[in-house]
């Protein structure tokens, strides 16, 4: 095997305990020969020496001028030497010693080579090939080619090493990681708990054991490793570093917290541990703490990505979508082509209502991952699984029905989900565009595909009873009934159906079964003051409301409900308008909340909040009739008449109440003589 690698080893070739005594200690053996050669009696070769004395004096000579740094007259002298003592082990591993640091690799593997075959018990000769070869595979890793024949020499030679002397600790560490390159973790630790096994209380071991268990997903083991050897070394910042890797692995983020920062006492401007600390505080639900760390690291890098990138997911998070903007901006500028960033900018433009801006991002995500062989890695089609989902919401948030079921059924396609569930997406879909027809067929022939999906079969008993066959949907429903805590989806299909339906009483006593089996759930109670309001029973429906919210104070669900009903009927409007903010806080994206907000400002008469917030409800939701006939009231009372009759135009065209649509027309009606006047 030719070697051209550069010299700086992965491992210290050394000198120390070599097999010939007459060595001595090498520095003081250096001094010696350069007095001895400068005296008289030294000045010239002897003509009658004995050959190894002869080769003594060239050896010696060579030793002197490799110290000088003539590197070449010393190469001579040792041939000289070796012309007459050609079987010297020594003489050829000091001179491969010289090669090596002369940067002539293959001229000094050549001479240990012959060292070893005339000595096999020379150390230093072991040694020296040892760093020929880890040289040799450092090279070759920054090339991306590991060869495997010179991994197999080093391992060779370090195995040498050990038979030689079992007391080196850096052999055992170094064979330990050339059994890792080599993929062989087995033979790796086995290495490393020997080691471990002669010097149970060293940090190198325990490290190298314990970051082994990590690269091979055995947290749990690594992190038992760590805290035995932690309790006794508690200052260790290696092992606290480690450890917090351990924890982020298994997803222990506090406790990864704390490692970062013991770690960090030891090492308090260290990068790589804040950044980890910060990583470890983000995904824990610190995000105060994070930002914190991520704005120092901005303030040392400006063009920091990572930091760049989590300021903006956090601000995202915690709905300041200016300052989120301003993050990820600039990210997405340093970093076009980072599929995280245009992600997390994807979902930054779905949160500040940029609709249309998200799916067209998404959309160039989708075509930029593309492969043409159509074959991914499971990360890349996980990846790719999450982008056609975000393309199914966002052209349904749009009305794009027939494009948002594309991106579905192409999720379907690449989906590892057995449940149903993204067919079921798809027959909302198809409700969500008001076609009940093609929804009931595909969701039957999704039933045929997957008879067990619950979700399907749930989806297919509501759609019969909502295309009239009340009885039999109902009857489909009791069959899902198996007495488990998911009876309650079941039974708040049921009363919803039959709520549908108007028929009050049957839906009543569906819920009087779901109060015995759930007494304590809010979502009952939920459906309670639902019912209630249908029936205009409002003083019995904020009742149940407020049972509802105390069992679950922040159900955004049931904040909304009752602060519209209260605004619809113009009743406590002040706290109407607080409790749907607080549901709007939690949840800003739901058009339904965002138009009940708009709707209780327009009750307070202040109506440019009522415009903004329909305005954004209608971003949210384009396609429901509710908030069109809400912004045409806006208009109407801004006196801005052929908006107001755009929008309620826009509101008869996507109802499906024959009521809602009776009444909305007689408003249109109602303007005409105004419009006339104009």
């Amino acid at each position: 095997m030719e070697l051209m690698v550069a010299v700086p080893g992965m491992y210290n070739s050394g000198k120390s305990n070599l097999p010939y005594g007459w060595l001595m200690n090498k520095g003081f053996l250096v001094l010696l020969l350069a007095a001895t050669l400068a005296s008289p009696a030294f000045a010239q070769q002897p003509q009658q020496a004995d050959p190894r004395a002869q080769a003594y004096y060239h050896f010696a000579k060579a030793r002197i001028l490799d110290g000088q740094g003539q590197w070449n007259a010393a190469v001579d002298e040792y041939k000289k030497a070796l012309e007459l003592d050609s079987n010297n082990s020594l003489i050829y591993s000091e001179m491969a010693d010289t090669y090596f640091r002369n940067g002539r690799v293959q001229n000094a593997a050549d001479a240990a080579e012959q060292a070893v075959k005339i000595d096999p018990n020379n150390i230093s000769a072991h040694r020296i090939l040892s760093s020929i070869y880890t040289s040799a595979i450092g090279t070759a890793a920054g090339q991306q080619r590991v060869p495997l024949e010179a991994i197999d020499r080093a391992i060779h030679e370090f195995e040498e090493i050990l038979r030689i002397d079992q007391t080196d600790q850096q052999s055992y560490l170094m064979l330990g990681r050339l059994y890792q390159v080599k993929d062989e973790p087995k033979k790796a630790e086995e290495i490393y708990r020997q080691f471990l096994g002669a010097n149970p209380g060293s940090e190198e071991g325990v490290l190298a054991l314990s970051k082994l268990q990590i690269d091979n997903g055995n947290y749990d083991e690594a992190v038992n490793l760590l805290e035995k050897y932690l309790q006794t070394n508690d200052d260790s910042g290696d092992a606290w570093e480690t450890i917090g890797q351990a924890y982020l692995s298994l997803e222990k983020f506090d406790k990864a917290s704390v490692a970062f920062k013991k770690a960090l006492e030891d090492d308090p401007d260290n990068p790589d541990l804040k950044r980890a600390l910060a990583q470890a505080l983000f995904f824990g639900d610190k995000p105060e703490e994070a930002a914190k760390i991520y704005l120092d690291m901005l303030n040392a890098d400006p063009n920091d990505g990572m930091a760049l990138l989590r300021l903006g997911e956090i601000y995202r998070e915690e709905k300041h979508y200016g300052q989120a903007h301003v993050y990820m901006q600039k990210a997405v500028q340093l970093f076009p082509d980072n599929v995280e960033v245009q992600y997390n900018m994807m979902l930054l433009e779905r949160a500040e209502g940029l609709v249309e801006e998200a799916l067209h991002r998404d959309t160039d995500l989708l075509k930029k991952t593309e492969r043409a062989n159509g074959k991914y890695s499971e990360s890349e089609q996980q990846y790719r699984r999450q982008l056609l989902a975000q393309e199914g919401d966002l052209d349904s948030t749009l009305g794009h029905y027939d494009d948002a079921i594309k991106a579905f059924t192409d999720l379907k396609a690449v989906s590892d989900s057995k449940d149903g569930q993204v067919d079921a997406w798809i027959v909302n879909t198809y409700r969500a565009a008001k076609n009940t027809d093609k929804a009931l067929s595909y969701c039957e022939q999704a039933l045929k595909e997957n008879p067990d999906s619950r979700a399907l079969q749930i989806e297919h008993a509501d759609l019969i009873a909502e295309k009239g066959r009340v009885d039999e949907g109902v009857q489909a429903l009791q069959k899902l009934i198996k007495n488990t805590d998911d009876d309650l989806l079941v039974l708040s299909t049921e009363a919803s159906v039959y709520e549908r339906a108007k028929k009050y009483d049957q839906a009543q006593s569906i819920l009087e079964t779901a109060f015995k089996r759930f007494p304590k759930d809010q979502q009952v109670y939920f459906m309670q003051g639902g019912l209630y309001e249908k029936q205009k029973k409002y003083a019995d429906a904020e009742a149940a409301f407020r049972k509802s919210l105390d069992i679950e104070k922040d159900n955004p669900d049931t904040l909304n409900y009752l602060g519209y009903m209260l605004a619809d009927q113009g009743m406590k409007l002040q706290e109407a308008l607080e409790l749907i903010q607080k549901a709007v806080d939690l949840d800003p994206n739901n058009g339904a909340y965002l138009d009940s907000l708009g709707w209780a400002y327009f009750r307070l008469n202040k109506l440019d909040q009522a415009e903004e917030y329909l305005k954004k409800a209608i971003r949210f939701d384009s396609n429901d009739s509710t908030v069109h006939d809400h912004m045409g009231d806006l208009y109407l009372k801004l006196q801005k008449y052929e908006d107001a009759r755009s929008e309620w135009n826009k509101s008869v065209q996507l109802s499906d109440d024959p009521e809602e649509i009776a009444r909305v027309k007689k408003k249109i009606d109602s303007i005409k003589t105004k419009l006339a006047q104009k």
